[in-house]
């Protein structure tokens, strides 16, 4: 929103100062008359920008103010001066042509990117719910926790262009567990020192199927970091405090909150507050302090909305495996 009201006042304030100098600026003599068709040159600017910015309404709006001003100038500077008025007549109906073509071809592209967008989710949504069906998860886990994630980072202050990114990593952060056999990812039992070593290989393993995608490239950082510690203690690197991507930290509190809150094969679903005691207690070795902060701000009836929309009826719920990091 403020990003749009910049905007909107950058435009008005350039329509303003060439209004202004083409009102101010005599005609006579002849050099302050190729000046004022400088200036009418300058009339072009605002309509293109605003297509560009707001789309065929935008440019059909500056474009009408732009108007306005110009004939308003022709009537008043050049009355009786039908050739110089007719000559400007042209520059008015260039003015709409330059407007409202490339607001129209905008909008037009805008769309396309919006379809475009929404078959990539719905891909990344497709390939996320195989994965969390292959591992007996339920169909939504990484959804839910891609929400529960995004409740933390708007909370957190995160701005809406990071928040996107984050959002695609939370999604895709068990994507690496493609490359882990099934022998070994759908074991009943414990798993051996050389199982949990291929295991906590999928970190690396998503980042390095991410980075080659060039819009997953920044979410790739995310789903390599996601079981790192607060405290050094975690893997694949051992990352420690602020060099876990904030993503990553946002990410750890909110997938363990999931994880102690839905019902597993080996523990009841914990309430809200045995829940966050649990994650209190982790803060400073998990988890990065100030997340926890944050986390402890939202209100529990916040939290039960998103899982609330996220969860699947229980004849459909599949059982799931426990989380490394608990």
């Amino acid at each position: 929103m403020n990003d749009r009201r910049a905007k909107t006042a950058i435009l008005i304030l350039a329509v303003a100062i060439v209004t202004l100098f083409h009102f101010l600026i005599p005609t006579a003599p002849h050099t302050y008359h190729k000046l004022h068709i400088v200036l009418r040159k300058l009339y072009f600017l605002p309509p293109v920008v605003a297509a560009a910015w707001f789309g065929l309404r935008g440019a059909a709006v500056v474009t009408a103010l732009i108007s306005v001003a110009f004939v308003a100038h022709a009537l008043l500077d050049w009355p009786g001066n039908y050739m110089e008025q007719a000559n400007q007549l042209g520059e008015l109906v260039g003015f709409w042509v330059v407007g409202l073509l490339p607001g129209w071809l905008f909008d037009r592209r805008r769309v396309l990117m919006e379809s475009l967008a929404r078959a990539n989710e719905e891909t990344l949504l497709a390939l996320v719910s195989a994965l969390d069906m292959r591992e007996k998860n339920t169909r939504l886990h990484s959804q839910r926790v891609r929400e529960y994630t995004l409740l933390l980072a708007a909370r957190f202050g995160v701005k809406e262009k990071e928040r996107r990114v984050i959002a695609l990593g939370a999604l895709l952060h068990d994507v690496g567990k493609i490359a882990v056999p099934d022998h070994i990812l759908l074991k009943p039992s414990g798993l051996s020192e050389d199982e949990w070593r291929e295991m906590r290989r999928h970190p690396g393993e998503g980042y390095r199927l991410l980075r080659r995608i060039g819009f997953l490239e920044a979410a790739a950082e995310i789903v390599h970091a996601h079981h790192e510690h607060y405290d050094g203690t975690g893997y694949p690197r051992g990352l420690r405090g602020e060099e876990i991507p904030l993503g990553a930290r946002l990410f750890m509190v909110a997938d363990v909150f999931d994880a102690l809150t839905s019902e597993r094969p080996y523990h009841r679903a914990m309430g809200y507050e045995e829940a966050a005691r649990v994650i209190r207690g982790k803060r400073g070795s998990h988890f990065d302090p100030a997340v926890v902060t944050t986390f402890d701000a939202i209100r529990a009836e916040e939290w039960e909305e998103v899982r609330k929309h996220y969860t699947e009826p229980k004849g459909n719920a599949l059982a799931e495996c426990p989380p490394a990091i608990l």
